[in-house]
């Protein structure tokens, strides 16, 4: 499970992290783990209410609320939410414990990162077939190169000027094939969600 951010003792991750999930802070090397880290469980879980019209496009998001605080550290610093949306071709940072090589999947100990590009979303479109028109997720990669998220990566954050813009979401098989970008969840659409639910709201909405 991949920690992308800490606010007010809540995170926020991608929605397939739903289940029995242990929550490591502080954790670069996964073997031997530094013994820096801490480890939390989830005590509640926050969908968006209105997740009926959930689909693959859209809604890929999740708060969970921590068993006990975490303070900050050498090792655990909290990124900011999004104050406005990324800007068009904008050099933001991914990074995972993810598969290193595709299609053979080789799993990383430690945490890897990249730069990439925001991307029109039309540009996603032309690349994989049905996406619809409108959608909250951002495009992003290097067109030409095989540099993206991968196997293992979903739930990790696309951090453009020190904010967590993007959630890895979902990528093309293999990994970034022939320079393929991937898609992520757009937070900035989510922050009013977000910033209800640390106030303490129960009946909070994601945008449609």
């Amino acid at each position: 499970m991949v920690l992308i951010r800490v606010l007010a003792n809540l995170l926020v991750l991608q929605l397939s992290y739903g289940e029995n999930m242990q929550i490591y802070l502080g954790l670069h090397n996964f073997s031997p783990a530094n013994k820096e880290h801490k480890k939390r469980v989830a005590k509640k879980k926050f969908f968006c209410l209105s997740s009926k019209s959930y689909t693959l496009w859209d809604k890929d998001i999740m708060l969970i609320k921590l068993n006990k605080p975490v303070r900050n550290s050498a090792h655990i610093e909290p990124l900011s939410l999004p104050s406005n949306p990324p800007r068009l071709h904008s050099v933001c940072r991914i990074m995972g414990w993810g598969s290193i090589t595709s299609p053979n999947e080789k799993m990383s100990y430690v945490p890897h990162c990249a730069n990439i590009n925001i991307l029109r979303y039309s540009v996603c479109q032309a690349i994989y077939g049905g996406l619809p028109d409108k959608s909250r997720t951002l495009c992003a990669g290097i067109l030409g190169r095989r540099i993206g998220s991968c196997k293992g990566d979903s739930g990790g954050p696309l951090i453009c000027d020190g904010q967590i813009q993007g959630i890895v979401s979902w990528v093309s098989k293999p990994c970034a094939h022939h320079g393929a970008p991937g898609m992520y969840t757009k937070v900035f659409d989510y922050t009013d969600w977000i910033q209800s639910i640390i106030a303490g709201s129960t009946t909070a909405t994601c945008p449609p």
